[in-house]
């Protein structure tokens, strides 16, 4: 691979890279919001159980089963997902970076010897 080539594949990386970082401050606070909303609303339907007299030892169970916590706890374990596969996307875009300065490296020495 020419030296101009890896320059140039070395910069569409690194647009990716920055792309990716963006794109995960976003995904990052969707995922806290999400957080929070389910965090909220356990706590409400914990109130509700508790002030209804359910047993201490259940409430948990019940609270957990409504269909609408389980939709947050579901929407938050998504946003999870999505924010931990773009981290790994960065890390791997990192990889190739690395990868490709040091074949920009190794090509830059060679052209010295000749």
């Amino acid at each position: 691979m020419e030296l101009q080539e890896l320059e140039k594949d070395l910069l569409k990386e690194n647009g990716w890279l920055f792309h990716k970082l963006g794109e995960q401050k976003d995904l990052i606070k969707k995922w806290g919001r999400a957080e929070h909303d389910y965090r909220v609303a356990l706590a409400d339907k914990l109130l509700e159980y508790r002030i209804a007299g359910e047993p201490a030892t259940i409430m948990g169970d019940l609270c957990r089963g409504d269909r609408a916590i389980a939709k947050l706890k579901l929407e938050r374990d998504i946003s999870k997902g999505i924010a931990d596969a773009c981290r790994q996307s960065i890390i791997a875009t990192q990889a190739s970076m690395s990868a490709l300065q040091t074949l920009i490296s190794t090509r830059k020495e060679e052209m010295k010897l000749l």
